[in-house]
């Protein structure tokens, strides 16, 4: 599957790995973002229409709990829209999670993940914990869109990024989102993966939807 060489993730980081690369707009290859749109193309022309899509959020609880999570739902609600959203509390319990997590996980359309950073909202390195990190592995290999959002840049898909394993026996995982990155250029990766996580209707089921900058060229998305 295309997207697990994406996400390759080295046993070890190179020294100075949390470090951004200035001017970086992605670190995928164009091969590999060649690649993710193929997929993503394919995902959304085999929907039909009607059809539900289900997004599911990662985020940790200590997140979800912050005051201003409804606010930050909504902002991917706005980019996500017809998409249902679905968190932790909606689907499972802790005493639960286990047993229903691969039930639940092969109805997701897709993935959005919410993780904190050391340097607040001006970080770029998102830290993810162990269960978050097999979430992620299991979307990615099942070929289903997986994004992360970051404060102050929105919505922007994994294979953008650069994702590094680290710890020993509780492995973690450390998500660098491209320090250039910008959602007003509608990056290639993120239009596919927006269209992906779109549900057809009747009306559209035959044509082409206008990509967001163009149905509204003066808009700027929520971050």
């Amino acid at each position: 599957m295309a997207q697990g060489k994406m996400m390759s993730m080295p046993a070890s980081p190179p020294l100075g790995w949390d470090a951004l690369d200035p001017g970086v707009a992605t670190y995928a290859t164009a091969a590999q973002q060649r690649a993710y749109i193929a997929a993503m193309k394919k995902i959304r022309e085999g929907r039909k229409a009607g059809d539900p899509v289900r997004v599911y959020i990662c985020a940790a609880p200590v997140i979800a709990r912050r005051r201003e999570w409804d606010l930050r739902l909504a902002k991917i609600r706005h980019r996500l829209p017809g998409a249902e959203l679905l968190q932790f509390d909606d689907l499972f319990t802790p005493e639960t999670y286990a047993e229903k997590w691969k039930r639940e996980a092969a109805s997701f359309d897709g993935m959005v993940v919410v993780g904190s950073t050391k340097r607040g909202a001006n970080g770029h390195v998102y830290r993810l914990g162990e269960t978050a990190r097999l979430e992620v592995i299991d979307l990615v290999k099942a070929g289903k869109p997986v994004l992360i959002h970051a404060k102050g840049l929105g919505l922007v898909p994994f294979v953008d990024c650069k994702v590094h394993r680290v710890g020993g026996e509780r492995l973690r995982t450390k998500v660098t989102v491209p320090d250039d990155w910008n959602p007003a250029d509608y990056e290639p990766t993120l239009r596919a993966a927006l269209r992906a996580l779109r549900p057809r209707s009747p009306e559209t089921a035959t044509t082409k939807d206008a990509p967001p900058h163009l149905a509204h060229p003066f808009a700027a998305p929520p971050r």
